[in-house]
């Protein structure tokens, strides 16, 4: 079996020290903004407002993070021989977020659709009341 360069032992440390205590607690702090995003998503009393709240969270902070993270983190203080691994993290962070992302605009989508349904159905309702009855 080859073992390829990016699987070789220690190359699947991409920070050292503190730093990688630091990051693996924001990663921590990432998994668990996911875990109450979906909860406040699977609840019905999160409001529009709510939502149009995460949807912001998520729009934001975890393109920022990525950002943040290989210009001023990973290029000044990543172990050398680590970027294989640092990408494939990246690629798998950022297809969570996207997914995050789309399930609360699909979330807010919902939402909206309900609404448009019941004020058709209110406007329907208002129309019945206001025509006069012919007997």
């Amino acid at each position: 079996m080859t073992t390829l360069a990016s699987d070789a032992p220690g190359s699947r440390i991409i920070y050292e020290g503190a730093l990688a205590t630091g990051v693996d607690l924001l990663i921590y702090c990432g998994v668990a903004a996911v875990v109450v995003t979906m909860w406040l998503l699977s609840r019905k009393q999160t409001t529009p407002r709510d939502k149009y709240l995460l949807l912001v969270f998520w729009g934001i902070l975890p393109p920022l993070w990525f950002l943040l993270e290989y210009f001023y983190l990973f290029l000044p203080h990543g172990v050398a021989g680590s970027n294989n691994f640092f990408q494939y993290g990246q690629s798998v962070a950022s297809k969570v977020w996207a997914a995050v992302f789309a399930l609360i605009s699909i979330s807010l989508y919902a939402d909206k659709q309900a609404d448009d349904k019941k004020k058709a159905k209110g406007g329907e309702a208002d129309r019945k009341e206001a025509e006069p009855e012919s007997d």
